[in-house]
């Protein structure tokens, strides 16, 4: 396993002895009292994360650029007028305060058999402002996610008419401010170069810090710190767990490897919520209650050509990204709500519910489409089209952001707001991965020496995106995403232990790092994406630096990510071992948005957390 250093491949929570010489203890009973063996560990951790920005979360209610200014509305066939969103807004110190504890437990159940078992606690102190915008007039919210700010339960919809229940995630109990899982509770069976793991478990393939090429078995659950937790742990606290029956071979120097799986999705902020990507003006129908049932399938195999470490694999799985489209909202609301409105069942037949906390101008609109890379116009045509309801009612396709200007607040001033409804759905795709390794042989002491080099392309066919004006034609395209990862642990001085040093580049052919079509980059408040330049191909650089102190009681580490559209996260960050059970870690996010390009900071993917500059302080007790 010459390209693969032993850190990564514990990083894999794989037996490191097993991959690299193909054994294993054998023999004895598959349930032995006589070797039974345990061992127990955890920690108990604060984490806090202040705001280092007055900027506030555009995605929720509080946040929104438009509370309490006065926006023109120019409708069509009417008067002229202004709207104010009655919505306070807020300002918060904190992004984040929670307490963390975690348990894990191993048992030596006999010479072939162990099992392993990771309890987790988490529970939120609750110090973000916010509001009970049922106390809002006009405020008629859908689902009792948007009545009051709830951190972790998850909730879904189903055909079959499921309203807002909790998802059946398997091993997990959560309420507003508090969750419990067993992230992993698992056997394994080792005979030999066999080793058979069944159970609620992660499956992490891959070699990237910020990237994920090869790592496509999970998804990612992003309720506790979204995608702005300490870079180096790549993911180990993100990647959704999901009982698996997972089995690797070693023969011949090859290590096999295949896993089948309950699906489960990625699953994002609720509304209001710190980190909530989703603007709070539109309430999400998550259909998981119709993929509660289905699995995902898939096989690896790795191993070693002369010089090279090669390994290649190919997944069936349902994308846990998922895909968002208007949907009808069932809401017998009238569109003005004056006596003598008859318009209440046509408006259930329609994507829209008024709603006071919704939508109520264009410049709104315009602006939020944007920031979803969504298409303004084309986003209000397809609510029409594809809704015999929104037809009946008056409303007509437009082609320019004049016209669904006028049109879109004729009816947000009859309505005075109006909330729109989405679907989420999941489609099946099947997904192939290559990847290369290399280390590189220099002169004893140089750069070139021990560095190894992982090349990782995978290839996905069919795979269905978000069309950005939200229809029920999703788009479907191949994609490729490759990625060039270059690694090296190097000694400057003998005082000093070595420097970890880590390159990558990342290339995608059709979306964002955070999976959304490219077609949707680049909207404003005044241009629609269709009229905008969108990028023909997403690019991506990274870097990280790892340097501990002579004594080992500190680590200073560094990374970046650059989107090469203009958008940069630096995030540098400490960490203090003083001896004995305690240990702090710091480190600081900081997103430049649109500094280095004269376009839009919409044509990049990580202006989407811009706001969120912030310190995050982690102070924990380990036993």
């Amino acid at each position: 396993m010459v390209a693969f250093s032993k850190t990564r491949l514990m990083k894999l929570g794989l037996p490191v002895g097993l991959l690299v010489s193909g054994t294993a203890q054998a023999g004895g009973a598959f349930f032995d009292p006589d070797v039974f063996g345990a061992s127990y560990g955890g920690f108990v951790r604060f984490e806090s994360a202040v705001r280092t920005t007055s900027d506030e979360n555009p995605y929720n209610q509080a946040g929104n650029p438009f509370n309490n200014i006065d926006v023109q509305r120019n409708p069509i066939g009417g008067t002229p007028d202004t709207v104010r969103r009655l919505v306070p807004s807020e300002s918060n110190d904190f992004n984040m305060n929670i307490m963390r504890g975690k348990f894990d437990v191993d048992l030596r159940l006999g010479s072939k058999l162990s099992f392993r078992g990771e309890l987790r606690a988490i529970f939120d102190f609750d110090t973000y402002n916010n509001h009970d915008i049922g106390s809002i007039p006009g405020a008629a919210p859908a689902g009792d996610l948007h009545q009051n700010v709830n951190y972790f339960d998850y909730r879904v919809n189903g055909s079959g008419g499921l309203q807002s229940r909790k998802a059946p995630m398997a091993m997990e109990w959560t309420g507003e401010k508090y969750m419990i899982d067993l992230p992993r509770f698992y056997f394994d069976y080792q005979d030999g170069a066999l080793l058979v793991r069944a159970g609620n478990q992660q499956i992490a393939w891959g070699q990237s810090l910020f990237f994920r090429v090869m790592d496509v078995p999970n998804g990612l659950d992003l309720r506790r710190h979204s995608v702005l937790d300490f870079v180096p742990e790549e993911f180990s606290d993100k990647r959704v767990p999901s009982p698996a029956i997972r089995a690797q071979y070693m023969v011949g120097g090859w290590e096999l490897d295949g896993f089948v799986q309950h699906f489960r999705p990625t699953i994002y902020g609720n509304p209001d919520t710190p980190y909530n990507t989703i603007a709070s003006q539109f309430t999400i129908h998550d259909m998981y209650g119709d993929y509660d049932d289905k699995a995902n399938f898939g096989v690896r195999v790795r191993g070693d050509v002369g010089a090279f470490t090669v390994q290649a694999m190919a997944t069936n799985r349902y994308n846990p990204d998922g895909t968002f489209r208007w949907t009808e909202s069932g809401v017998s609301k009238s569109l003005t709500g004056l006596p003598g409105d008859a318009t209440a069942d046509l408006m259930a037949t329609t994507a829209f519910e008024r709603d006071s906390t919704g939508v109520l101008s264009a410049r709104e609109w315009f602006h939020y489409a944007g920031l979803a890379r969504l298409d303004g116009i084309d986003g209000l045509n397809a609510a029409i089209a594809e809704f015999p309801g929104a037809q009946a009612l008056g409303a007509y396709l437009v082609d320019n952001e004049f016209d669904a200007g006028q049109e879109l607040d004729l009816f947000f001033s009859s309505a005075g707001g109006l909330r729109g409804h989405l679907a989420r759905e999941y489609h099946r795709e099947s997904v192939f991965g290559l990847g290369f390794g290399y280390t590189f042989n220099g002169e004893p002491g140089s750069f070139l020496d021990q560095l190894i080099a992982n090349v990782e392309i995978q290839y996905a066919n069919d795979r269905t995106f978000t069309n950005p004006s939200l229809s029920r034609e999703h788009i479907v395209e191949d994609e490729v995403i490759t990625s060039l990862v270059l690694e090296k642990y190097h000694r400057f001085s003998r005082e000093f232990p070595a420097t970890y040093f880590v390159f990558q580049w990342m290339h995608r052919t059709e979306s964002d790092i955070f999976g959304r079509h490219l077609s949707g980059m680049g909207g404003t408040e005044d241009r629609a994406a269709q009229n905008a330049r969108t990028p023909g191909s997403a690019n991506y650089v990274a870097v990280a630096l790892q340097q501990p102190s002579p004594t080992l009681k500190w680590r200073f580490d560094f990374s970046m990510l650059y989107d090469m559209e203009g958008a940069m996260l630096l995030q540098p960050a400490v960490r203090w071992r003083p001896g004995g059970p305690w240990g702090v870690e710091a480190f600081f996010n900081h997103i430049i948005e649109d500094g280095f390009t004269s376009r839009s900071e919409n044509y990049n993917a990580l202006s989407t957390a811009g706001w969120a500059d912030e310190f995050t302080l982690r102070v924990s007790y380990s036993f």
